[in-house]
């Protein structure tokens, strides 16, 4: 491996871990690299050195909203980003959205989010073939789940492109990520007297709870929610591309599931553990000097954890690029380890679950309008996301159209 430290990250691909990463992964766990500002970083990738540091506090993530400390990106991450979930503490947040975007929430039950992956699949079954899958079913579907959740109308709402621009890194990310994000914070702030009056969804929840409190301005609580709606888009959608793709990967793996839903959650943990989510790495401030995988960390370097390198570390995970859903599961480390865990998890796998298992109900074949690796993926975004995925689909109902069945 060359001496010379290398840009990081390496790949904007979702389906396949980049070879420079697999390298690393394989024979240098914790390496030099130069961020996107040029600055000298560790990239830190082995399963063991990952997990390390995610659950060693000497490793801080709210340290990166510190404009003296070294940085990923030219953008420097804002509080509400960095040290989310003491914002929601200090609001008087914290506990409601745990219960919120835990597995056991309220706001979006498992029989909805059954019925919005249907009437998403049963549109995209009827546009004229082959058709975009993720206009017409991954980011449908994902705004339907979020807004939902999160009790907001879709009227005013931002699109698409603003939402995803919001996940803008690298040169000239500082203009686009305002632009993306200034009218949906605008949005989000003009909703707050109406979720304070109808108190709808989790943000109506939540608004009541800072109320009680009155220790956050209006525009702090537009920002915190604002955060919450473009996390809540970004991973559903990232998920829900990879699956597909994968279903597409794997032209068996479909019938399969079918056939044998039970091994439908075991299908979600593999894509989970074999898609490469993230297009950068998770930022972390050294407090102190420590020792990650015999490299020697300085007090104030940057380190970046590369959750999809540990994912695919062949010590862990034999055949690390092979999509095997018999694989056992829970390894992972999608959603982070230690202290960092996410705490979404658990909707995260309900909603993919669902997803997965009524897509397998209402599509008979899923095959892709072009050759997979041919694929464009947005390039400079902290989230991975083809720009578009034409496929042909044909229902389980008949004439392969939508299903009949409720």
């Amino acid at each position: 491996m060359s001496q010379q430290p290398a840009h990081y990250p390496f790949s904007f691909r979702g389906d396949r871990i980049a070879p420079e990463l697999a390298e690393t992964v394989a024979h240098c766990p914790v390496r030099k690299v130069l961020t996107n500002t040029g600055t000298p970083a560790w990239l830190v990738a082995g399963y063991e050195e990952v997990r390390s540091v995610l659950r060693d506090r000497r490793f801080s993530l709210g340290m990166t909203s510190d404009p003296a400390s070294p940085q990923q990106d030219p953008l420097v991450p804002p509080e509400f980003a960095t040290d989310t979930l003491n914002c929601f503490r200090r609001a008087g947040m914290l506990a409601t959205l745990h219960r919120g975007i835990g597995a056991g929430q309220q706001h979006l039950p498992e029989k909805r989010i059954e019925q919005l992956s249907r009437d998403a699949v049963r549109s995209f079954l009827a546009r004229e073939q082959p058709a975009d899958l993720m206009t017409g079913l991954v980011l449908p579907l994902t705004r339907a789940l979020t807004f939902e959740l999160l009790g907001l109308p879709a009227e005013g709402a931002p699109d698409d492109a603003s939402l995803l621009g919001t996940f803008r890194i690298g040169a000239g990310s500082e203009t686009v990520v305002y632009e993306a994000g200034e009218p949906g914070f605008r949005y989000v702030y003009e909703q707050l007297p109406r979720l304070r009056e109808e108190r709808t969804g989790l943000l109506g929840e939540l608004i009541a709870h800072a109320d009680e409190k009155g220790a956050t301005s209006d525009e702090q609580l537009a920002e915190l929610f604002f955060f919450l709606l473009i996390s809540q888009y970004g991973n559903p959608a990232t998920t829900l591309a990879l699956t597909a793709l994968a279903l597409m990967r794997c032209p068996g793996l479909l019938r399969r599931l079918r056939e044998e839903p039970g091994a439908v959650p075991g299908a979600v943990d593999e894509v989970l553990r074999w898609g490469v989510f993230l297009g950068d790495g998770l930022p972390r401030i050294a407090r102190e000097d420590v020792t990650v995988g015999g490299v020697r960390v300085r007090r104030g370097e940057l380190v970046l954890v590369s959750t999809d390198g540990a994912n695919h570390d062949p010590r862990v995970f034999p055949e690390p690029d092979r999509l095997d859903i018999d694989r056992p599961a829970g390894a992972h480390l999608r959603f982070g380890d230690g202290r960092h865990r996410c705490p979404g998890r658990g909707l995260a796998v309900l909603q993919a679950v669902v997803g997965l298992r009524t897509l397998a109900e209402e599509i008979e074949e899923l095959r892709p309008a072009i050759p997979l690796d041919t694929v464009a993926w947005h390039p400079d975004h902290a989230i991975t996301m083809p720009r578009a995925l034409p496929a042909y689909a044909r229902g389980t109902g008949p004439g392969g159209g939508a299903a009949t069945r409720a």
